[in-house]
This record gives structure tokens, C-alpha cells and sequence, in this order.
């Protein structure tokens, strides 16, 4: 760290219910709100929204996947901390599951109106359910 500049990032992903990653990565790319965040070491500081979709992070040659619905991200030169509703590490991903779950939401999403509440909240679902089957079939 000859320039002053980190090397690493500390990388720390939560949910309510419990902290899914806590690890040092060479670099990180979140499902930013307007689209993929790629965050490297010294990398200007931020708050970013996240929307659903695939948190990919790297260590040396080895990337790791998984998947995280909504929330907000804190990027510093040194470490990302993201809060998560929801978040799902490749190996906890049952893909017969989640191809049910992507069906089911397409038919409840043909029923609904977009003005409908619950059309969002379905529209989720479905949102999520691709995200791990993606995920699921990235090597």
C-alpha cells in the first residue's frame, strides 16, 4: 500500500435475519438500482439502492455468486457493507423450487393488474425466482 490506497475489500452482506458474507475480495459488482455497481479497492465512497438480482464478488481467480432482494449498499475505499430484505448463497438455492416459484408467480401475475397492491409484491417473486434459476445455471 505504497500510495495509501487499500488493496483489498472487506465485504459484509446482512438481512435481518442473519449475516450471510463477511469476507475479503479483490472486487465486488452489487445489482445496483439503475444497474451493476463494480466496486474495486479505493473505490470513492457511496450509498447505493439495490434492486433484485446477483451479487457477484471476487478473490483472487475464484468468483462467487448470490442472489439479494432489495436493499442499500455502503461503499467505502475499504469496504462494502450491504443490507439486504433477502439473500441467497448459490449452494442454499434449490433450482426444482425455484422453477415452481417462477411458474407460480407467472400465473398470478397474468390475474393482476399492474394498479393492483399485490401486483408488485408477486412481480418480486417472480424477479427473484429468475434471479436464482440465472444464477443457478452460471457456472
Amino acid at each position: 500500500m505504497a500510495d495509501g490506497l487499500p488493496t483489498k475489500i472487506s465485504l459484509t452482506v446482512v438481512t435481518r435475519e442473519r449475516k450471510i458474507l463477511d469476507v475479503e475480495v479483490d472486487e465486488v459488482v452489487l445489482p445496483g438500482y439503475e444497474g451493476e455497481l463494480g466496486i474495486l479497492p479505493g473505490h470513492t465512497p457511496l450509498l447505493a439502492m439495490l434492486r433484485i438480482g446477483e451479487l457477484r464478488y471476487r478473490a483472487g481467480n475464484t468468483v462467487e455468486r448470490l442472489v439479494i432482494s432489495w436493499g442499500f449498499a455502503e461503499v467505502l475505499p475499504d469496504r462494502v457493507i450491504v443490507l439486504a430484505e433477502r439473500g441467497i448463497r448459490a449452494e442454499e438455492i434449490d433450482p426444482a423450487a425455484a422453477e415452481r416459484e417462477r411458474a407460480e408467480a407467472e400465473r398470478e401475475l397474468a390475474y393482476l393488474s399492474s394498479h393492483d397492491p399485490e401486483f408488485a409484491v408477486v412481480e418480486g417473486r417472480l424477479e427473484e425466482s429468475v434471479a436464482m434459476i440465472n444464477l443457478h445455471r452460471t457456472p
